[in-house]
């Protein structure tokens, strides 16, 4: 699906919590097969305000509509209409025969992490979700029943975890982009800690980097790597493989 500019009508608002809010976008049903880890990027007014389109997630899909969340003091009206480039990044690069997956949300809201659980639940795979620091105040309920939600933290720990890291055929994580070049390595070494091995594309992290032009000319989402040259976000992202990225 090549990335492209269309339009869309907010059709429905409902508010999650206090913090949270979901909006369902009537779309062109092409636009619709999105899969997770990639993205839309929005300008819900006219013109050019904001400067930078904003980057939404969808975390429900439905024939033609795109259910994503926004934070909940921002405010939409219904029939509101929404300019997207879509669809941005790339699907989350899912290793082959995959039966127990642990993703992680560390001080920041899963909602990047929410469609892969609806997609990991029908196919099957058991899901670990670990909610650590603001990301504990996400509304549980709006998570398929299936998925097992545990709070915990990268230097406390979290239940089981033992178990649940060395029955993962993945781990995905989440985290506050404020701390977000301390917390991967650290996520990399605990896991080293309770792994015998970490192989390819094991451990994924989010890079959720404004995309000023989504698709990769300005260079602007870039996030450096150990083989000396940048991953795009709009392109390659927003998962990349923790063991490849540079944190120097």
């Amino acid at each position: 699906m090549h990335t492209r500019e269309t339009h869309a009508t907010i059709e429905r608002i409902r508010h999650l919590s206090k913090d949270l809010q979901r909006i369902d976008l009537g779309l062109d049903k092409d636009l619709a097969r999105l899969k997770p880890g990639q993205s839309l990027l929005a300008r819900p007014g006219q013109g050019w305000e904001p400067y930078l389109a904003e980057n939404w997630i969808p975390v429900a899909l439905d024939r033609h509509i795109v259910t994503v969340e926004r934070p909940a003091g921002v405010s939409y009206l219904p029939g509101q209409a929404v300019t997207l480039l879509g669809p941005v990044g790339a699907p989350f690069p899912m290793r082959p025969g995959m039966r127990s997956l642990l993703l992680m949300a560390l001080d920041t809201p899963p909602t990047p992490l929410i469609l892969l659980t609806s997609l990991a639940v029908h196919l099957k795979i058991g899901v670990t979700l670990v909610l650590g620091g603001r990301a504990r105040e996400y509304p549980i309920k709006a998570l398929p029943p299936e998925v097992e939600v545990v709070e915990g933290d990268l230097e406390q720990g979290w239940p089981n975890q033992v178990t649940t890291v060395g029955w993962a055929d993945q781990v995905i994580a989440v985290a506050n982009p404020r701390y977000r070049h301390q917390v991967y390595p650290a996520l990399l070494e605990k896991l080293r800690q309770l792994r015998a091995d970490i192989p390819k594309r094991f451990v994924l992290g989010l890079f959720d980097l404004p995309m000023p032009c989504g698709v990769g000319a300005c260079g602007g989402c870039g996030v450096a790597c150990k083989d000396g040259e940048d991953r795009l976000v709009c392109l390659n992202g927003p998962a990349l493989d923790l063991e490849e990225v540079n944190f120097g």
